[in-house]
């Protein structure tokens, strides 16, 4: 069966919706639980397990991502050469978040990254990742869309930040009343 160029077109943006939801879910939920282990302090096996099960889903999408990416090149290559190439800031703009999301996942694959920016990294650039791949005009230039994506991080950082400080008072709360408790059974 032969698909048409707007079957295929239509097809790889399907499939990246797909991806780009698996991921931004899953990332969202992989930040907030790594942040609620390290407020912790230790993490289970069964945590640990866990933590592993949304990696493997998270790559299973990362996958899909980059087939979707490398299918759509090829089309807009095929179909519009190089004028869609220099007349699209944010197609340069959703393949530089995509670049910066698989190099930062191969350093914190390799722990080559900080454990407290590799995880405002990954999220912030899945959630404009996914702002790219669904907007996809914006009439900006590629300097402002940049500048706008590094604003963004920063935002998150902050975000992550208060999360991580709200969850580590939360658990030294929870300990302190604990210690009460056990103090006064004894």
């Amino acid at each position: 069966m032969y698909l048409s160029e707007l079957s295929w077109l239509y097809s790889e943006q399907l499939i990246r919706f797909f991806a780009v939801g698996l991921c931004l879910g899953t990332s969202t939920v992989v930040m907030v639980m790594y942040y609620w282990l390290v407020s912790k302090g230790t993490t289970d096996p069964s945590e640990r397990n866990m933590m592993h099960i949304l990696y493997r889903i998270l790559r299973v999408g990362m996958g899909l991502a980059v087939f979707t990416e490398c299918s759509s090149l090829l089309y807009h290559f095929h179909v519009d050469n190089y004028i869609y190439w220099m007349d699209n800031p944010e197609l340069l703009m959703r393949l530089t978040i995509f670049a910066v999301i698989v190099l930062n996942a191969l350093a914190m694959q390799f722990n080559k990254i900080s454990m407290w920016l590799g995880p405002v990294i990954a999220g912030g650039s899945w959630y404009a990742y996914f702002f790219f791949s669904v907007w996809i005009e914006t009439e900006s230039t590629y300097g402002v869309l940049v500048s706008g994506y590094l604003v963004f991080l920063a935002v998150v950082f902050v975000v992550l930040s208060v999360l991580r400080l709200y969850l580590t008072r939360q658990h030294e709360t929870r300990k302190t009343s604990n210690t009460a408790v056990n103090a006064v059974a004894q």
